[in-house]
């Protein structure tokens, strides 16, 4: 379990890191629309796999089943800080549904990824 929280934490704040870096590199260099939704995915897909990196060095199995939740409850933290900041509003969108998705599937993925890694060497 305290894996799993410190997996989370370093995500969360890899996230807003780069969410800050994202911003002023709109402000100072004008990133087009396109630039900033790939660099968006590209950051979400790392802070995921560098959480579920640090919750799958304490496993011994089912690192999918983790890495899974890793990436459901990664959503869930990073909905609500977001939120909190533009405002309060919670509105959850269909994208919300698509963004859990998609990091659950990083997050299975990533698990699978690190085990393999870590058996063949």
């Amino acid at each position: 379990m305290r894996a799993h929280v410190k997996g989370i934490f370093f995500a969360v704040t890899i996230t807003m890191v780069g969410v800050l870096a994202i911003a002023f590199g709109l402000t100072s260099f004008g990133l087009g629309e396109t630039t900033i939704i790939t660099a968006m995915q590209v950051l979400k897909v790392l802070a995921i796999f560098i959480g579920v990196m640090i919750v799958s060095r304490r496993l011994d199995n089912r690192a999918w089943l983790h890495g899974g939740l890793l990436g459901i409850i990664y959503t869930a933290v990073t909905f609500l800080i977001l939120s909190i900041i533009a405002g309060g509003s919670f509105d959850i969108a269909e994208g919300f549904l698509f963004e859990a998705i998609f990091a659950v599937i990083v997050g299975i993925m990533s698990a699978i990824l690190l085990r393999l890694r870590k058996r063949e060497v």
